[in-house]
């Protein structure tokens, strides 16, 4: 701290550079975009489909004009038929839906599924065969029967009919409320990387040519549409300004009414007709319900646009304010991207089944809370046709930030996390006062990144990135990287940027350095650092102020950082109230060479007047993890960061002007102790520091003694091999024991991803029962894997541990046992389930004097790992090990008394009944000595159980009630207390921490 402090003294003398080391990071390499490569095809479509509402089946022609723009001849064209992505669960969205835990479509039944036939392709007028992908059903490749040359057109034309799904994803229906997308058979994208079929995914959108689109739609006459186009039948305009004028004299919900009921399909039917030229996709949306409001919103332009909102009686009141919301998106994304190019928007309100909302050209379905973000797509995806598959940020991320900042004008408060912020009791019980909602967005990103869960915005296609990450990455910390750039170019330059983008790419394929090479262009600046590095990281930034001095009417600042990528730094003064009073950007800069032995740093000069402090990032902009180094106060001496320390309930947000410690109140209890109160004090459980501490006493009324548990870790996350490095000491008093037991935690593998997770752990366990004057000690290594997705769940565990003896005297050295046991559970519907493990252990070194032992029935429990309710055994109905379990060594479920010094091993069937909530279970088991149990005349080596499981709380709160076993001397129950005494539970506390919940949910 000296050297440091000395060497930035030196640094701010009058007259000295202005950096050391510091901010000369190597200039970004030009981005070079080759216009002469650049081509883009064309497809024209003309569409005409009839909608059966009773099988829910679309029937339908299709002929598009495909104008070949590229420089080679074509002998084939990559089609997308994404309705078979719902035929079954083969393909890419079925894989999907297993990869990420959901099962409504795995175990969907045949007539809820989806599907797209009768397929019969022409090409200019000549049969066309069709060649399927093998490993993808939604995609086939469309032989030509001559070769399209380059800037020739051909005409394609087929029948289809679609079976419409149940609602998994984006197309569907519920009922007769109909979700039309992805529907028709589509050309995939050729441009200049190539050729993009891609299968249909949830999580991942799309990439289209554009074209124009003439579509018929034949349906019932009393459906109400809202689609992609402009309507061309007068009398369906009529209606629908009819149906806008009679919404409108409602006013309040009760005039709506709450009637969601289907009325009845019109005998008769109408046609409708959509044309639109420049887009690339038409979804239609189709219910008898739908209430209708239309209202108009002037562009800066001038133009006249028409804003309509189709919705049911489900939110009404919501959706009236929502016309208001689609016009201030036509309204803000035109002042700041650029103008709304077509005639009108519509927002609809619908059963979607993919997130809150799905965008389309001119068209949205979506829930009112979305209004705003889906309609802004219309920009960044609609216009901006860029490849959202592989680079979803270019969509999403984009589009979140210009959404918040339409939000902004109605509300400060925005973001996932900005709920918490408008409840102001709420916000000050948690120490989230007077904080920018930026604070609260950057949440998930930090609570990912402190656990090396983070991945980076630019690099990782769609199905790369972990759902969480997709939410929390792709459309949140994009939006707060892009408002991060703003704030260093300044609003006013990132805007001119965003327009001459707009202007350059709009109905093309842009690409991330396409829109690099513009922002560099408009703003005169390399920004590679920003587009290549800062979103193409997940690695965390740091900076703090190294150095402060004051001369005369100027502060001066030396900021440091230890970021290995260069990134520039906004620095404030504040005044007494922590008001900004001047903010300046370090130009980009980092430790890029992490082996100096110098800092890198970066000097500022601010004006003293009323500074009282200095902070790095003092609204939330960047990406820091840690931000109790940020202020510096000028009263109290040099490099004055000190806090008053808060106490704030359940969980806390790091702010740079307060300290905070968190607190829950505690209620424990068991047998011994009685009934014990107490509270937990922890620093940041959503974003874990690298020094990561809880206290936990709890008091013992019985006997007047302080328990509890406390630990203390140091938290890594190396840059290789492993995610997580943890470095742990664990404190434990209950009943009168007292536990000690530092560990060393290796979590793998460094990869994020729907990988399988790996753990090694090495633990020094000491175990003192303080009644006995005896102590135990255990060291222990452990290897743990688990992999789980929709259908199934595998893990395996492999532990060695080398139980000490137990007097220094004694010339015993103790025992070795190893155990390894492997689970796997598969479920055969979407609730039920049936779970198989296999257990064997073995003491590969046994002393004379040992008393440790391997368990039929479940552990001993030397290392203190399970909160048992009885364990001193003073309770009938709750004694350890005989009533409560806790299902390691053999885990029978029943209370077998048997147990070996030499080794046991064990296997244990459990299976979900159908129709009930409970389930069936057997154990089979042996071990190595001959055993008697109680009333047995001979020996045996081989103990069974079989009954009945309660499970309350699946895994933490079970009841096991056996029904025959080895435990009975006939093999069953020979009265009903023998039936009742042997009734057993588990009751795993453990799962039902907080922390580990947070932790176990993030890492899924």
């Amino acid at each position: 701290m000296t050297k440091r402090f000395l060497f930035g003294l030196l640094a701010l003398l009058p007259g000295l550079a202005l950096a050391q080391r510091r901010s000369k990071p190597k200039p970004a390499a030009p981005v070079k975009v080759s216009t002469a490569s650049y081509f883009q095809q064309e497809v024209n479509y003309s569409i005409d489909v009839k909608l059966d509402d009773r099988s829910h089946f679309l029937r339908g022609h299709e002929e598009l004009t495909y104008l070949n723009n590229s420089p080679q001849p074509l002998t084939f064209i990559w089609f997308h038929l994404w309705p078979n992505a719902y035929r079954d669960n083969h393909a890419a969205f079925g894989r999907e839906q297993q990869r990420q835990g959901n099962r409504k479509f795995l175990f969907a039944k045949a007539k809820d599924r989806g599907f797209i036939d009768s397929l019969g392709f022409v090409v200019n007028g000549q049969a066309a065969k069709l060649e399927f992908d093998p490993q993808n059903p939604d995609i086939a490749k469309l032989l030509l029967p001559q070769a399209l040359a380059p800037g020739a057109s051909a005409t394609i034309a087929t029948p289809f009919r679609v079976k419409l799904p149940a609602s998994f994803s984006r197309m569907g229906h519920v009922g007769q409320s109909y979700q039309i997308s992805q529907w028709y058979p589509k050309p995939a994208v050729l441009d200049r990387r190539g050729w993009h079929p891609i299968p249909y995914l949830s999580q991942g959108e799309f990439y289209s040519e554009y074209g124009s689109f003439d579509v018929s739609i034949t349906l019932p006459s009393n459906y109400t549409v809202g689609a992609t186009g402009l309507l061309q039948n007068p009398d369906e305009q009529a209606r629908l300004a009819g149906l806008a004028a009679a919404t409108a004299k409602k006013k309040t919900a009760a005039d709506f009414g709450s009637d969601l009921a289907f009325p009845a399909s019109a005998p008769t039917t109408k046609t409708l007709r959509y044309k639109q030229d420049r887009v690339h996709d038409f979804a239609w949306f189709a219910d008898k319900r739908f209430n209708v409001l239309r209202d108009s919103v002037q562009l800066p332009s001038g133009r006249v646009i028409t804003s309509w909102v189709l919705f049911t009686n489900r939110q009404p009141e919501r959706w009236t304010k929502g016309l208001q919301e689609v016009n201030d998106a036509l309204l803000n994304y035109s002042k700041w991207v650029g103008d709304y190019p077509y005639a009108s928007a519509t927002a609809v309100d619908g059963a979607l089944s993919a997130g809150s909302g799905m965008e389309y050209p001119m068209v949205t379905v979506t829930e009112p809370d979305a209004i705003v973000h889906e309609v802004g797509h219309n920009w960044f995806y609609g216009i901006l046709g860029s490849n959202e598959r592989d680079f979803p940020w270019m969509d999403e991320g984009v589009n979140t930030y210009e959404q918040f900042r339409v939000e902004e004008l109605s509300t400060p408060q925005v973001g996932m996390l900005a709920p918490l912020l408008k409840v102001k009791p709420v916000a000050n019980a948690f120490g989230l006062e007077n904080l920018p909602s930026s604070a609260l967005s950057w949440l998930p990103y930090q609570a990912l990144a402190t656990r090396g869960l983070a991945q980076p915005v630019q690099g990782p296609t769609s199905a790369d990135y972990t759902a969480i990450n997709y939410a929390a990455t792709v459309y949140e910390k994009t939006g707060l990287s892009l408002k991060y750039l703003a704030g260093y170019l300044g609003q006013e330059k990132f805007d001119a940027a965003m327009h001459l983008y707009y202007t350059r790419w709009q109905f093309r394929h842009p690409y991330p350095e396409d829109m690099q090479a513009v922002f560099e262009e408009s703003t005169g600046q390399k920004l590679g650092w920003f587009f290549r590095d800062f979103l193409g990281t997940a690695q965390p930034y740091d900076a703090d102020i190294s150095a402060l001095a004051v001369f005369n009417d100027v502060v001066k600042v030396l900021v440091r950082t230890d970021s290995s990528i260069p990134w520039a730094v906004p620095v404030s003064t504040v005044d007494a109230q922590n008001k900004v009073l001047e903010t300046l950007w370090t130009p980009p800069f980092g430790n890029t060479d992490p082996n100096a032995d110098e800092e890198v740093t970066s000097q500022l000069n601010f004006k003293r007047e009323n500074v009282a402090a200095v902070v790095v990032d003092a609204t939330y902009l960047t990406p820091q993890l840690n931000r109790r180094n940020d202020r510096v106060k000028l009263e109290n001496g040099p490099l004055d960061r000190s806090e008053p320390v808060r106490l704030r309930p359940l969980f806390s947000v790091e702010r740079w002007d307060k300290a905070t410690v968190n607190w829950l109140p505690v209620l424990g209890a068991n047998t011994s102790d009685k009934l014990m109160l107490g509270a937990a004090f922890y620093n940041n459980p959503l974003a874990p520091k690298k020094l990561q501490y809880l206290a936990m006493p709890l008091y013992s009324f019985n006997r007047n003694e302080l328990n509890g548990i406390g630990r203390i870790q140091l938290n890594a996350l190396p840059q290789h091999a492993s995610r997580q490095f943890i470095t742990a000491l664990t404190v434990q008093r209950f009943e009168r024991y007292f536990k000690t037991e530092p560990s060393l935690t290796f979590v793998l593998p460094h990869r994020v991803g729907y990988v399988p997770r790996q753990q090694i752990q090495v633990a020094l366990t000491s175990v003192t029962d303080q009644d006995r004057d005896r102590t135990s000690s255990i060291v222990t290594a452990n290897y743990s894997v688990r992999h789980s997705d929709a259908l199934q769940d595998w893990s395996a565990n492999v532990e060695l541990n080398h139980l000490l003896a137990n007097s220094v005297e004694s010339n015993d050295q103790g025992a070795i046992l190893l155990r390894a046991e492997a689970a796997y559970q598969r479920f055969y519907s979407p609730q039920k389930r049936v779970q198989v493990r296999l257990f064997g252990g073995r003491f590969l070194q046994s002393g004379a004097q040992t008393d440790f032992v391997l368990g039929l029935s479940g552990s001993p429990d030397y290392r203190r790992q399970t909160p048992f309710l009885d364990r001193q055994q003073i309770s009938h109905a709750l004694t350890a090990q005989v009533h409560q379990t806790d299902n390691r060594d053999g885990a029978f479920k029943a209370f077998v008394p048997v147990a070996s010094q030499k080794w046991l091993s064990s296997l244990n069937v459990q299976a979900d009944v159908p129709a009930l909530p409970l389930a069936v279970f057997a154990d089979l088991g042996a071990t190595s000595e001959s055993q008697f149990l109680a009333g047995r005349a001979t020996s045996q080596r081989l103990f069974y159980d079989a009954g009945v499981t309660l499970p309350f709380v699946r895994n933490v709160f079970e009841v096991y009630v056996p029904v025959a076993g080895s435990q009975f001397n006939n093999g069953l129950p020979g009265s009903r207390q023998e039936f009742t005494d042997g009734i057993r539970f588990v009751l795993n506390l453990n799962k039902l921490s907080p922390f580990r919940l947070l932790d176990e949910n993030l890492t899924r």
